[in-house]
């Protein structure tokens, strides 16, 4: 073993902290450090998600790992409990060498990718536990005793930089919420479980009679959960970059529906390890008032036809019934919508709604 210089990537994470485009660097740090193959972070308490940061040479193999389900059957979590103690496990400390040879953990899903050890550093914080997976390939050789001490001290260095990181990113996403909140607009974050753990005022006055929170989830009256809201929600998660997702309606009784618009934090404010993965925004169409066009053309300088579809929207009408109402393409409204998101600087059509309705207090 050469000498590790092991505060690099201590530095690493901790720059991390501050740039959440950091994140995959350190990840190839500790690759090029420890003479491996890749590295990805992986949550051990909750689920796994698509957006984790990972080496580009792991690709491959955690697109596999997700799509295979060998992430609901890691036979590697059965070397927690020695990682909780040691801040370290490797797989000859939960399998022999003869048993690595024939099992299908090995075989089926690491082989096919030229991959065989890896080493865990164990990462706590909060009520969390996490896994900094360093993974070696089948001609390399399995961690030694000696670099297992080596990876074991990074155990707690890395652990205040998971906190830290969630302390930050906790930080970015109230400060979104309030941000909703002054335009009177109702928003909550979601956590990587799918849970709301955070609701402003504004969420807060809407919610409370058909449609409530109940145990971090948007129940009916009946206490039964939203399926097309769970749905959209478990693609917002998993997926990767701002795109915009039409909205789900949330049925009332009586009355017309909610609807929740979801996206992701931008990608600036978010990391990991932050317990903001997700924001919902509610829109009540029927207590939404529309801005005027003419107010809407001398203020952001909108076109005629980028003014009518935005006091479309500015209601929750998803586009394409905005663009059926309006009498245009479907691909005119998307490029309408383009030239609106870039006037008014924004990127989702639930930031578009919250830029109106400040516009709408001001008025």
């Amino acid at each position: 073993m050469g000498n590790w210089n092991l505060r690099a990537v201590e530095r690493a994470f901790g720059e991390a902290v501050l740039d959440v485009q950091g994140w995959t660097k350190a990840l190839e740090i500790v690759t090029s450090i420890t003479e491996s193959h890749g590295a990805v972070l992986l949550p051990v308490t909750g689920g796994t998600l698509r957006t984790l940061p990972f080496t580009e040479a792991m690709m491959a193999p955690f697109e596999t790992y997700l799509r295979d389900g060998w992430h609901l059957r890691d036979e590697r979590n059965r070397g927690l409990p020695l990682m909780r103690k040691n801040g370290v496990v490797d797989d000859l400390d939960i399998f022999s060498a003869e048993a690595i040879g024939s099992h299908p953990y090995y075989q089926e899903f690491l082989a096919p990718h030229r991959l065989r050890w890896f080493g865990g550093v164990g990462i706590f914080f909060d009520d969390d536990v996490w896994c900094l997976s360093i993974q070696r390939r089948v001609d390399q050789d399995p961690f030694s005793p000696a670099e297992k001490r080596e990876l074991a001290t990074l155990s707690n260095s890395l652990s205040t930089a998971a906190a830290l990181a969630r302390t930050v990113g906790g930080a970015a996403a109230s400060g979104a919420l309030q941000a909703f909140a002054l335009s009177g607009t109702a928003a909550a974050l979601v956590n990587r479980h799918g849970k709301i753990f955070e609701a402003n005022q504004s969420a807060e006055r809407l919610l409370g009679g058909d449609i409530r929170i109940k145990a971090g989830k948007l129940v009916s009256a009946g206490a039964s959960l939203f399926a097309d809201l769970e749905l959209a929600l478990s693609r917002v998660l998993n997926g990767r970059g701002a795109t915009l997702h039409p909205p789900v309606p949330l049925p009332r009784k009586g009355r017309g529906p909610l609807l929740a618009y979801l996206g992701r934090p931008p990608d600036a404010t978010i990391s990991a390890f932050s317990n903001c993965q997700a924001i919902i925004v509610m829109v009540d169409p029927e207590a939404r008032k529309s801005p005027p066009e003419s107010t809407l053309r001398a203020v952001y300088g909108l076109s005629d036809a980028e003014a009518r579809l935005s006091v479309q929207l500015s209601t929750g009408e998803p586009l394409e019934q905005a663009a059926n109402r309006l009498g245009i393409s479907k691909e005119t409204s998307r490029t309408q919508l383009k030239n609106i998101f870039a006037k008014l600087g924004v990127h989702r059509q639930a930031e578009l709604i919250a830029v109106l309705s400040t516009f709408l207090n001001q008025v």
